[in-house]
């Protein structure tokens, strides 16, 4: 049959990434160190939240969710992961309509990151060594759109050398943000947070103490809670999604069935480690009260405030315990975790595209493979033009603000996801009955990859709930949730075009979904 609905009968890409080099990919996609930035959300909306312990809560929670996707995968090792298993399972248009979400969602994000750069990065590094000028020029759309253009075709050269070359870049992008977070923490636990208080106050005008005392006036709670905690491991899980992207590379890696566990679960505990550290040295350093307390006062617009407009993310207060070269050579390294980040971003939507193409979903040359490196050629530059088209709209429209409930579209992904899980066994007992042991492995007469489809769906359900709660956005705007569930249904017209065309040509689409993808 695959030769007849299939564009060829092979995929053209190569199985040369190693399981560790799938961990640093998805290490990459959680992006480390935009902890200090979700970090100050999780305070402004739970005060009295204790940071550390969010993280390593969110650990054994993002492992059993990473050990579902692992295993689901090893079932179907093909570019494209739950694509390629909703559509197999469940219906083709699921599959589609979810990961066109995802396709959307990951642009988004990556639109997003470029102000990260251009603005939390290198403005910041300009105004620590007084170049106010050049911050300001650096923190404008126009520049913020360059740059963007630039990074987009330098990421398109590097994934156009193959999936190794991209992870060797990603694993230098690493070390650079090691390099940065040992700074952040030696620092930190060096300078202490007298000397830290001192210089802050020396600053900004307002005395340490005075920022907890006014916040505690004005309603923060003193000391941890251990409810605001439990509701603050929201946020930190949020920053851990994506731990099992390596999915999306699975044509791609070596001995899968091994590697795919150590890649997802590997960069949980790695990403896990990080998160708790750089909130640990944070509170050491900087003082954990103190934190909540800044956070607060920006919450509620205080004018004890001392920071006028700006956020109180921690990588920007790490500038009050360290001179202007310090804390340059940090925001290097925690500028190149928004960088691997977008990298990623875009790696991974090349990979569902490739899918798409070769399902014959969408135009089947976007499948097409570059002979000497493997690559997804087609796709990549469709990717990178759609990505440009996209900053711009991001940049000089409000499209952004409408992917406000992201956290609520993915959690739908990942219910349908385990869904099909659930129903794999009687449903598709042909590919059940190949897939490996650890695969069919059971509990009694339960498989145990239904039982994590059960937890996967329990926790989805919490966290798109919770994402969408008054306490996340405020009051519910329907406009932006029409718009995620909207990406959704876009995806489903999408592939019912694509269908009765194929129906027209004389090859029903609906043949691909039949088998695998040959690999």
């Amino acid at each position: 049959m695959s030769g007849d609905v299939y564009v060829r009968r092979a995929s053209g890409l190569v199985r040369n990434i190693s399981a560790w080099d799938a961990m640093i990919f998805n290490i990459m996609v959680m992006a480390p160190m935009a902890i200090l930035v979700y970090g100050v959300w999780a305070s402004i909306i739970y005060p009295g939240a204790h940071l550390p312990t969010t993280a390593l809560l969110a650990i054994p929670i993002s492992i059993i969710i990473g050990l579902f996707y692992a295993i689901f995968s090893i079932a179907m090792p093909r570019a494209g992961g739950d694509y390629i298993w909703v559509s197999r399972i469940l219906h083709p248009s699921i599959g589609y309509a979810m990961n066109f979400f995802l396709f959307m969602l990951v642009l988004s994000v990556a639109g997003a990151y470029v102000p990260w750069f251009t603005q939390y990065v290198l403005a910041s590094i300009f105004e620590a060594h007084g170049l106010m000028d050049l911050a300001a020029a650096v923190s404008t759309n126009e520049f913020a759109f360059a740059f963007a253009v630039v990074y987009y075709l330098i990421c398109a050269v590097i994934i156009s050398r193959g999936a190794k070359a991209t992870t060797k870049v990603l694993w230098a992008y690493f070390i650079l943000v090691l390099m940065g977070l040992a700074l952040y923490a030696g620092a930190l636990l060096i300078v202490g947070r007298q000397t830290f208080a001192a210089n802050f106050e020396a600053a900004t005008g307002v005395s340490y103490t005075k920022v907890i005392e006014e916040a505690v006036k004005a309603g923060f709670p003193q000391g941890f809670l251990l409810s605001a905690t439990l509701l603050g491991l929201t946020f930190t899980y949020i920053n851990f999604l994506g731990f099992h992207f390596s999915v999306y590379l699975a044509g791609e890696i070596k001995e899968v069935h091994r590697s795919q566990i150590i890649a997802i679960i590997g960069a949980v505990m790695v990403f896990g480690l990080i998160s708790w550290l750089a909130y640990e040295v944070s509170y050491v350093g900087m003082g954990g009260e103190f934190l909540g307390a800044l956070s607060y006062l920006y919450a509620i617009g205080s004018d004890v405030y001392p920071l006028e407009a700006r956020e109180p993310f921690f990588m920007w207060l790490f500038r009050y315990a360290v001179d202007p070269t310090t804390y340059t050579i940090f925001m290097i390294g925690w500028g190149a975790m928004v960088l691997a980040a977008i990298l990623t971003y875009v790696a991974s939507a090349v990979r569902f595209v490739f899918a798409w193409a070769f399902d014959r979903v969408v135009p089947t040359f976007l499948s097409n493979v570059d002979v000497r490196y493997h690559s997804p050629y087609a796709a990549l530059i469709f990717v990178t033009a759609v990505a440009i088209i996209f900053q711009a709209l991001w940049l000089w429209t409000p499209l952004l603000q409408y992917f406000a409930y992201i956290v609520f579209g993915w959690m739908i992904m990942q219910i349908i996801t385990s869904i099909a899980a659930i129903v794999f066994p009687r449903v598709r007992r042909d590919i059940w009955e190949r897939s490996p042991p650890i695969v069919r492995a059971k509990v009694g007469p339960i498989p145990v990859l239904s039982i994590l489809a059960v937890i996967s769906i329990i926790f989805a359900a919490y966290l798109g709930y919770a994402s969408i709660s008054p306490a996340f956005v405020g009051e519910l705007d329907p406009g932006i949730m029409a718009f995620t569930i909207g990406l959704y249904v876009i995806g489903f017209i999408i592939y019912f075009i694509s269908s009765i065309y194929h129906r027209m040509k004389g090859i029903p689409l609906e043949l691909s979904f039949k088998e695998l993808p040959p690999e």
